[in-house]
């Protein structure tokens, strides 16, 4: 049988331990509080205050302790220094050169609300539709000995906001953030939202590795001339076929027909 008060306090010491290696630096209350926030979102499974109140089933009132969890989380400004104590963890976990690096934009579609600061026109992933809410940049590092991606880059950001430059400069932000703490062994993948110039001078210019699933309507120089990219790439087709164990221990046979091209300078097609 299992023994659940064993495993709850065996999660909650993982918790614990986990909130006080990236809170290094920190002072003990903003540790509590910190601490408290990672098991109320993972109790409560839900990122509103009231929830991570309930899942803390503390002896006051539950007003009382919603106006603490917003008053500490108005006044928390050690994020960097959070996020810089996690990104070292990852890194530690990181031992393969040639782990891959999943960099992404997404959203968050928010067609029903009006109170919201800085709310923008975005295009909803999920329905296409152009709607009210916020774009994102992320990026997550896989690695050969954990099953689980580890995230190490997450904005949220508004074409609305103060300051707001272009979603470019926010992805160039994020680059800059994995250059700064992965180096250039690390491969980034992308996809075709990073098909732009700026994106390949930026990993040409660092020396590193990347791979871009490009437009069909993408122009490459390639022999000196002009060409579509499809043009191209139907010049270096192979067949491989690949064999991976799965979860049942069985060995699945994959067939792929794998497409490479290698260019040095870009062009937008007209």
């Amino acid at each position: 049988m299992i023994n659940y008060n064993r495993l709850a306090y065996e999660l909650k010491r993982d918790i614990s331990n986990f909130s006080n290696k990236i809170s290094t630096g920190l002072k003990r209350p903003k540790i509590k509080f910190l601490t408290q926030m990672i098991y109320g979102l993972l109790e409560g499974n839900k990122t509103h205050l009231s929830e991570i109140a309930r899942s803390l089933k503390e002896s006051i009132t539950l007003k009382k302790t919603i106006e603490r969890l917003s008053r500490n989380l108005h006044d928390f400004d050690d994020g960097d220094q959070v996020m810089e104590n996690y990104v070292d963890i990852v890194k530690q976990n990181i031992k393969d050169d040639y782990s891959v690096i999943v960099v992404d934009n997404s959203d968050i579609a928010k067609p029903c609300s009006k109170k919201l600061e800085a709310l923008a026109d975005v295009r909803d992933g999920s329905t296409g539709k152009i709607v009210k809410g916020y774009q994102t940049i992320e990026a997550a590092v896989l690695t050969s000995n954990r099953k689980m991606p580890l995230p190490v880059y997450e904005k949220v950001f508004s074409a609305e906001e103060k300051g707001f430059i272009s979603e470019t400069h926010e992805n160039i932000k994020c680059l800059k953030s994995l250059s700064e703490n992965f180096g250039n062994k690390c491969i980034r993948t992308l996809d075709r939202g990073f098909d732009a110039n700026e994106y390949f001078r930026y990993f040409i210019k660092n020396k590193e590795r990347f791979v871009i699933r490009i437009k069909m309507n993408r122009n490459v120089i390639y022999n000196d001339k002009t060409q579509n990219v499809l043009d191209v790439v139907s010049k270096y087709k192979g067949n491989y076929c690949l064999k991976f164990k799965g979860k049942n221990k069985k060995i699945l046979t994959v067939k792929l027909v794998i497409s490479l091209l290698v260019y040095a300078n870009f062009q937008n097609k007209n």
